[in-house]
């Protein structure tokens, strides 16, 4: 049993453990501070017994004054709002205890005082004694025990949010990276279907290099982490598709440098970036498409850089940039201030530059 699970956990026995625990600390305490001074009247051992058994008394009073607030009155009235329930419960609590307290003075403490040889004051069921002896222990133990069972509330309830924070967050996530592969097949098959318009003998083959990059974003990409080599495949297999298109009508310049074969990467954030330079970039383009494309891996940081051309009146930062929306909206999430991300549109050009978090391959991680 860890220490958070006895101090959190609401499975038994855990939590009889915790409530015994504290009782027997409260005890020892009580017993510390409550002294009789009649010491000198009877023998060492008849005084310890006598006030072992008066403090198992005043604190058994505690623990059924404790427990009622606290299971009884608290969540039955108090969480209800019905205040004045509330205070009167709180009231005949008070007067049930001290009737206990009576009972437990006019009989137990009374014997114990005759067999040690002690004095012993006689009690009227309400005197100022009483009452004030119940008024000054009671609140000690209870208000622990409800300050105790107030921060342990408002642990878990943060633990809840944080829980609920992080479950909206993977669902959030899981909902925009589905939201890339129709968005990409969409994009594919078009390409696709203009060279089997034209009756093409390279549409067989991007077919195939199609079914490839679908099975990798629909069964490896399900991880949360993917190996940074897979994910460059992809993005090659990709290029590939468009460079057919194009043919040598298309400058690409790709240049990847650094260590990419330890590294685990957040699948498909790169992607929708390359895809739109085809898409909104070279596409567009009448003549002299081009893109250049820099990948570099420094220590634990992967390094993005894409610039293609464009024409002149062509925005994708707008509505049609839908891929690039899906992306920040996925760096805020993964990489809350702790990645970069700049995209810059001229008149003839639009530049992303990105920066993110690499994480290394453990030797017993199976992706």
């Amino acid at each position: 049993m860890t220490r958070h699970e006895f101090i959190f956990t609401d499975k038994f026995p855990h939590r009889l453990y915790r409530h015994i625990m504290f009782w027997l600390v409260y005890y020892l305490f009580f017993l510390l501070t409550y002294f009789h001074p009649f010491l000198e009247k009877t023998t060492f051992a008849k005084w310890v017994m006598d006030e072992v058994v008066e403090s198992l008394c005043h604190v058994s009073c505690q623990i059924l004054f404790c427990y009622t607030l606290l299971y009884l009155l608290w969540p039955k009235l108090l969480n209800r709002k019905k205040y004045l329930a509330f205070c009167t419960g709180l009231i005949l609590l008070f007067l049930i205890i001290n009737g206990i307290y009576y009972i437990q003075h006019s009989t137990i403490f009374k014997s114990l005082h005759a067999y040690a040889g002690m004095p012993f004051m006689k009690q009227n069921l309400f005197t100022w004694f009483g009452l004030i002896a119940i008024l000054s222990y009671v609140p000690i133990s209870s208000g622990v025990a409800v300050a105790i069972k107030i921060l342990k509330q408002f642990y878990n309830k943060q633990k809840e949010n944080q829980q609920l924070t992080t479950e909206n967050a993977k669902a959030e996530l899981q909902l925009l990276k589905a939201q890339i592969h129709p968005h990409f097949l969409f994009n594919t098959l078009n390409n696709i279907y203009a060279f089997t318009l034209n009756r093409s003998m390279q549409a067989p083959e991007l077919v195939t290099n199609l079914s490839n990059t679908l099975k990798y974003m629909i069964s490896d990409c399900d991880a949360d982490l993917v190996f940074l080599s897979q994910e460059l495949n992809m993005i090659n297999d990709y290029i590939n598709l468009e460079k057919v298109r194009y043919g040598n009508r298309l400058i690409m310049q790709i240049e990847i440098s650094g260590e990419t074969k330890d590294k685990n990467i957040a699948p498909l954030l790169m992607i929708p970036f390359v895809e739109n330079s085809f898409k909104h970039g070279t596409s567009k383009m009448l003549k002299g498409p081009w893109i250049k494309l820099f990948i570099q891996t420094d220590e634990n940081v992967l390094h993005f850089s894409l610039i293609n051309n464009k024409p002149a009146k062509e925005n994708i930062s707008g509505k049609k940039g839908i891929g690039l929306n899906n992306v920040k909206k996925r760096l805020e999430l993964l990489y809350p201030q702790n990645h970069l991300l700049t995209i810059e549109s001229t008149a003839h050009t639009f530049t992303v530059n990105m920066q993110i978090p690499l994480q290394k391959i453990e030797k017993d991680v199976i992706v």
